[in-house]
C-alpha cells in the first residue's frame, strides 16, 4: 500500500508495545529452498551485478531480501539476510511474503475477464453494480466509473491515508477493520478532484473493486481470486484470506520496522500480516518470488486476458503534477533508463516492502521482496527506494 504514515502520529501514539512484536510465525521451515525443476542459470550476465547490489544494501542494513530475475538468459536469484534476525535464520529464496498492493493488478484483472464475459461494463457508473447502502456517503458514484476506479481517477480519498485508519492501526493492530467498516472512514468525505480529471493513488479505489466483484458474483473475494487465477495457472504457492493457523504453517519471513526514523528495528510481524490478510483487492495477496513471476508473465502473454483487455490495461493516464505516466488499469508505469517504459506494481506493508515489474524491452520479470517498512519518512524509506531503483536501472540499461 502506498501511504507513508504520518510522523506526527508516529510520535505522539507509540503505545503498540507487545502487541506489534507479537509472535506470528512460531515455526522455523528447512523446505524454503527453490521449487524442485527450475534450474537457476549459474553464468547469467546479471549474477554477479545483482549480488553486489544486494550486498551493499544488506550492509546498509536491510534485514532480509529476496530477489527474482526471468529474462532471456533464464533465471537468476538470491536471497541475503535474515528471515529471523532474532534466532538469525538465514532468508531463503522459496519464502512465502506478503504482496500487498501487487494484488492490485489481480483484482484488475478479476474486474476485465467480469467484462469480457459480459457481466459489466467498465464505461458504466459504479452505482450501477453496487448498492446504495454499501456506497452510502461515498460522492458522485453516479459519475464515478469502473475504469476510473481501476486508473485512479475517481478522487475518491485513499483511506489508508485517513488519520481515523491510521489511528486504529496504532492503537489496534491486530484487529483490523472490515471491508465496509474501511468505508465508513471515507463516507462524507469530498472529493479530491471532479471525477476523471487528475489521478491520486487511493486503496479505495480497488476496495470498491472488492466488493464489486464480490456482488456480481455472488462470492467473497478470495475464493474468486482462487478459482479465476491461482488454480488454473497452477499457483499453489500463493494466497488469500488465511487464517492463524495457515500464517503459522507457511514458511513466511519475520518483518521490520523502524518506528521512529533512528535506524532501530523492531519485529512487527503480527501486524504485518494482519494488516496484510485484511487488505483483500488493494493488497491481501501473498505468494513465493516464482508464483509472483508466473502470474506476471501469464498476464503479459495473454493467458489471462484477450488481447483487448490487456491493451485496456495499458492505456496510462498521468496526473497533472506528473512528468510522465502514471497508471494503467492496475498497472503502475516505470521509466527506469533511457528505453522503453517498464511496469507491473508495488506494494508496501508496515513491516514490507515488494515490487512485480516487467521490462518489455529486455523481457525480464523482476520480483524484489525486502523485509522492512518503508511507510515513514527516514533512512529506511531511502534505504529501500534507493535498492529499488538501482536494481531496475541496471535490468534497464542492459
Amino acid at each position: 500500500m502506498k501511504n507513508l504514515l504520518s510522523l506526527l502520529l508516529f510520535s505522539m501514539l507509540v503505545l503498540l508495545g507487545s502487541a506489534c512484536t507479537q509472535e506470528v510465525y512460531e515455526i522455523e521451515h528447512a523446505n524454503t529452498d527453490f521449487p524442485p525443476g527450475v534450474e537457476r542459470n549459474e553464468q547469467h550476465p546479471l549474477k554477479d551485478s545483482i549480488q553486489q547490489v544486494v550486498d551493499k544494501y544488506l550492509e546498509l542494513g536491510i534485514p532480509g531480501v529476496q530477489l527474482m530475475l526471468k529474462d532471456r538468459n533464464g533465471y537468476t536469484w538470491t536471497a541475503g539476510g535474515y528471515a529471523n534476525i532474532a534466532t538469525q535464520t538465514p532468508m531463503t529464496i522459496g519464502r512465502v511474503s506478503w504482496w500487498f498492493s501487487i494484488t492490485k493488478m489481480i483484482t484488475a484483472t478479476l474486474v476485465l475477464r467480469a467484462q469480457e464475459q459480459g457481466m459489466i461494463d467498465i464505461a458504466k457508473p459504479l452505482a450501477t453494480y453496487l448498492p446504495a447502502t454499501t456506497l452510502r456517503g461515498i460522492p458522485e458514484t453516479d459519475q464515478i466509473t469502473v475504469s476510473m476506479l481501476l486508473s485512479h481517477r475517481s478522487g475518491i480519498v485513499n483511506v489508508t491515508e485517513l488519520p481515523v485508519f491510521q489511528l486504529e492501526q496504532l492503537n489496534h493492530p491486530l484487529q483490523q477493520p472490515s471491508a465496509q467498516e474501511r468505508l465508513t472512514f471515507v463516507a462524507n468525505k469530498p472529493l479530491l478532484f471532479p471525477p476523471g480529471t487528475d489521478f491520486s493513488y487511493s486503496n479505495t479505489n480497488f476496495l470498491l473493486l472488492q466488493l464489486l466483484l464480490e456482488e456480481i458474483y455472488n462470492q467473497p473475494f478470495a475464493l474468486l481470486v482462487k478459482e479465476e487465477i491461482l488454480e488454473p495457472l497452477g499457483l499453489t504457492q500463493t494466497f488469500i484470506g488465511l487464517t492463524m493457523e495457515q500464517m503459522q504453517a507457511l514458511p513466511f519471513p519475520h518483518y521490520y520496522f523502524d518506528r521512529f526514523a533512528n535506524d532501530q528495528l523492531e519485529d512487527v510481524s503480527a501486524w504485518n500480516a494482519a494488516l496484510g490478510n485484511t487488505s483483500g483487492g488493494y493488497g491481501g495477496v501473498a505468494g513465493t518470488p516464482i508464483e509472483a513471476i508466473r502470474f506476471m508473465q501469464a498476464l503479459v502473454t495473454g493467458k489471462l486476458l484477450q488481447p483487448s483487455s490487456w491493451a485496456l490495461m495499458q492505456t496510462w493516464v498521468q496526473g497533472k503534477e506528473s512528468t510522465i505516466p502514471d497508471y494503467g488499469l492496475g498497472l503502475e508505469y516505470y521509466q527506469y533508463g533511457t528505453g522503453g517504459h517498464q511496469f507491473g506494481h508495488e506494494g508496501d506493508g508496515i513491516g514490507c516492502t515488494t515490487m512485480m515489474i516487467y521490462f518489455p524491452d529486455q523481457e525480464a520479470y523482476l520480483y524484489i521482496n525486502l523485509t522492512v517498512g518503508r511507510q515513514l519518512y527516514g533512512p529506511y524509506l531511502i534505504k529501500s527506494v534507493d535498492m529499488k531503483n538501482e536494481l531496475c536501472v541496471l535490468i534497464a540499461r542492459q
